[in-house]
């Protein structure tokens, strides 16, 4: 079928904070804190944030990497002009096919890598309190997305009540990394964790996962490379790998039944490996991991859901494997690695049945986040 036979929910898609939204938008104690872009002599633009520079810019790669531009000769604010402009991104989502999108931060997601707790927390403050106004004027297609400072359990169930009670946003994004705390670092099987788990919970609202390379968190790859293609290739599929281990195998989903994670932008493929695999141990070592009652396999079938790429080649078998129910459609709008047409690219690879393209376009994010649209049509 055709691209304008469908209609497609982008369950990861990024605004682009502008120049100046921190210091705007941050409460006034913080402002001498609030990150900030700053060009080097070669007009890369940077994000100072805490005093570092976002995303690392360090190795072998230093002077040949983009920073924040789009491009070694275009800088940040030539991007699609729908990431910043609200009114704008409603007519590229017109001419994509794209019924709604799920707004994720650009800038934002460093916060993780923010060592003061307090900062952090401001600085997710001013972020929501910013994208709330960009998706007021149609929050029935631009989803909002809460982000909290995991650094502070109560401070990010704080922020995500705000954000979810008093904008409405329909989902809350972390990040898949360890988080700086007091005692070192915290991963996100950490039992001092199941509060904010419980809190989202409670409000209906999936966890987004979403991983961001180059910021100052500890980072898959990291620790041995140095140049952006390769930590790139690394932190998105293996942090994700590792935080579906962490909720799964740590017991989080087991715990709380209503937590619902979905791991983004990292494509899908590497889960059929990875369910097999967590399999296995819990069939061979499955008592040192007590407090699971099911396979891993069954709890992600149960609870998560994962974003597959518009030009993915192996999407269909890892359907076959988990499930239909538990795909996502995704853009990554106005990244670098996004495609021209997603919706049309996605048709033209896959090879999956029409009322399967139709689950993962559209109808089962519709149900994952409660959109009337489609809770509303029974479909």
């Amino acid at each position: 079928m055709e691209r304008r036979e469908y209609r497609a929910i982008d369950c990861d898609g990024h605004v682009l904070e502008p120049p100046g939204m921190w210091e705007r938008y941050i409460d006034t104690e913080y402002k001498p804190q609030a990150p900030k872009i700053i060009q080097d002599g070669a007009g890369i633009e940077w994000l100072l944030v805490e005093g570092r520079l976002m995303p690392k810019a360090s190795g072998r790669a230093r002077g040949k990497t983009d920073g924040l531009n789009l491009s070694p000769t275009q800088g940040y604010t030539a991007r699609p002009a729908g990431a910043f402009d609200p009114k704008r991104r409603l007519q590229d989502l017109d001419a994509l096919g794209i019924e709604a999108a799920v707004l994720l931060p650009t800038q934002g997601l460093g916060i993780g890598g923010v060592r003061d707790p307090k900062l952090a927390a401001a600085l997710c403050k001013a972020y929501n309190t910013w994208a709330a106004e960009y998706c007021s004027i149609a929050p029935d297609r631009l989803i909002g997305v809460a982000v909290v400072p995991l650094q502070d359990v109560d401070a990010s169930i704080r922020e995500l009540e705000r954000a979810v009670k008093e904008y409405g946003f329909k989902a809350v994004s972390v990040r898949p990394n360890p988080y700086w705390v007091r005692e070192g670092t915290r991963t996100l099987d950490n039992p001092a964790l199941d509060p904010f788990y419980a809190a989202v919970a409670d409000l209906g609202v999936p966890l987004m996962i979403h991983e961001g390379t180059g910021v100052n968190m500890p980072t898959a790859g990291a620790d041995r490379f140095d140049v952006f293609f390769f930590t790139h290739m690394v932190a998105h599929p293996f942090e994700q790998m590792l935080a579906s281990l962490s909720l799964i195998g740590g017991g989080a989903l087991e715990r709380h039944p209503n937590l619902r994670p979905v791991f983004l932008e990292s494509g899908c493929s590497w889960l059929h490996y990875w369910l097999w695999r967590m399999d296995e141990h819990y069939e061979k070592r499955g008592r040192e991991v007590p407090w699971l009652r099911q396979k891993p396999s069954d709890y992600f079938r149960r609870q998560c859901a994962i974003s597959c790429d518009p030009d993915e080649p192996n999407i269909a078998t890892t359907v076959e494997y988990v499930g239909a129910e538990c795909f996502v459609f995704a853009t990554d709008y106005a990244h670098w690695d996004g495609v021209a047409d997603p919706v049309a690219e996605f048709l033209e690879h896959s090879t999956l049945p029409d009322s399967v393209n139709r689950l993962i376009l559209r109808e089962n994010a519709g149900r994952l986040l409660r959109l009337p649209s489609v809770v509303g049509s029974g479909v």
